[in-house]
């Protein structure tokens, strides 16, 4: 399909706000001289519609009122300064001025919505969102749109996506993940406690580490969620928080507790009575450069099944759907 024919499709979809490829080429580039003037920073968001049937759905008339309403949602969603447009036959891209890293995730949770109720029978995955934010992913826009591109790969190979587990609950995530037997360098199983070569402390090393990155860069933006059976101020990663400055990450600590647990330094209890969260053992930690992801859940004989994992897409998932399952204030960071 040439760029004239697409350009009239696009021109179809959503006439008032919704732009053709060149169009946000040139409105990037101009937003790029807009940033480095200001020293202000914009992100972009891709939605890859692949999912929907990709450049199929240009291909008739049903096609491109499926477009259309996919269209109107991104246009629907996005605030007034927002640039939204179709980039190429399988992508979608949102500019989003002043916008920085998690802002963008923000608006992929918005945009995730706005889709949620737009899928058929017919259909794969869905979408799949990616962001790029200027200039931490790139110097001029073309590099921006090839840092999202990435980013779109690597997640369409994220266990998110390929297990479709954003398509499940929280809890019947968890259970997938501490039930299987995971091989890899972006997620793996291993068992922990009574007997076993890892001992139970070395899930608290883990998280001291964790903490102490937090410490070791406090002006970084972040959020970590500490889930235990009991909070209270003899824990580790309580301890190790207490010796830390002012950080910049927000750190949860979650299950039960009483008394001394709201006089936590660096952290705010979430107690959660649940008796699903006596027994499960997890830790979720993302800033702009890491994503980590720690789930044991309690078997007989002080044992421990685990799975954790560097998987990007994977950790911010379970972060939303943890937030989902007990109406927490959404925030990624």
């Amino acid at each position: 399909m040439d760029t004239e024919t697409r350009s009239a499709i696009t021109r179809k979809l959503a006439p008032s706000r919704f732009y053709d490829s060149y169009f946000l080429n040139e409105y990037g580039r101009i937003e790029v001289s807009r940033a480095n003037r200001y020293n202000t920073s914009f992100s972009i968001v891709l939605v890859d519609i692949d999912g929907y049937g990709g450049t199929h759905l240009f291909e008739d008339a049903q096609g491109i009122e499926f477009l259309k309403k996919l269209a109107t949602a991104v246009v629907d969603t996005t605030r007034t300064c927002d640039i939204a447009g179709l980039s190429d036959t399988r992508r979608m891209m949102v500019i989003l001025p002043e916008t920085d890293h998690f802002g963008a995730l923000a608006t992929i949770r918005k945009l995730s919505r706005s889709f949620g109720s737009l899928k058929r029978p017919e259909d794969g995955g869905g979408a799949v969102f990616s962001h790029a934010t200027f200039p931490r992913d790139g110097k001029d826009f073309g590099e921006i749109v090839g840092a999202a591109l990435k980013k779109s790969f690597e997640r369409k190979e994220s266990l998110w996506e390929k297990q479709g587990l954003k398509n499940r609950l929280f809890w019947e995530i968890i259970g997938e993940l501490t039930s299987k037997a995971y091989k890899g360098h972006e997620a793996a199983s291993f068992d922990a406690g009574a007997g076993q070569e890892l001992s139970e402390f070395f899930l608290d090393q883990i998280n001291e580490l964790i903490v102490r990155e937090i410490a070791r860069t406090p002006e970084k933006r972040g959020i970590m969620y500490y889930g235990t059976k009991n909070i209270s101020a003899s824990l580790p990663v309580v301890k190790t928080l207490g010796t830390a400055g002012a950080v910049s990450t927000k750190v949860f600590l979650v299950g039960e507790g009483e008394g001394s647990v709201w006089d936590v330094k660096n952290a705010l209890p979430l107690l959660l009575d649940d008796p699903r969260l006596r027994e499960t053992f997890f830790t979720f930690f993302l800033n702009e450069d890491t994503a980590y992801a720690l789930v044991c859940k309690e078997n007989w004989g002080a044992t421990f099944s685990c799975f954790h994992t560097a998987d990007n897409g994977l950790v911010e998932g379970l972060i939303s759907k943890f937030q989902q399952e007990y109406s927490l204030q959404e925030q990624l960071g």
